[in-house]
């Protein structure tokens, strides 16, 4: 019988421990969430659209986006 193990997705990780420049512990799924919320007017339908792909996203994807958008929104 095969065993069932549960991956922790890279979204789930805290930000302090996926990113060396974030001292933030939010899980970096949060903070996405928070980002998109800002940008759209607090539009949850919408940020729960755009949090979809995020789901199945590869971390070398997800970590793109939060550099290229949560990083340069964090040192402002």
């Amino acid at each position: 019988m095969a065993e069932s193990v549960d991956k922790t997705l890279f979204i789930d990780y805290n930000m302090n421990d996926a990113f060396d420049w974030s001292d933030d512990e939010t899980p970096v799924r949060d903070a996405i969430w928070d980002y998109l919320m800002e940008q759209n007017g607090h539009d949850t339908l919408k940020t729960e659209e755009q949090m979809k792909p995020f789901m199945s996203m590869s971390e070398d994807d997800v970590r793109k986006y939060v550099e290229d958008n949560l990083k340069t929104a964090a040192a402002k």
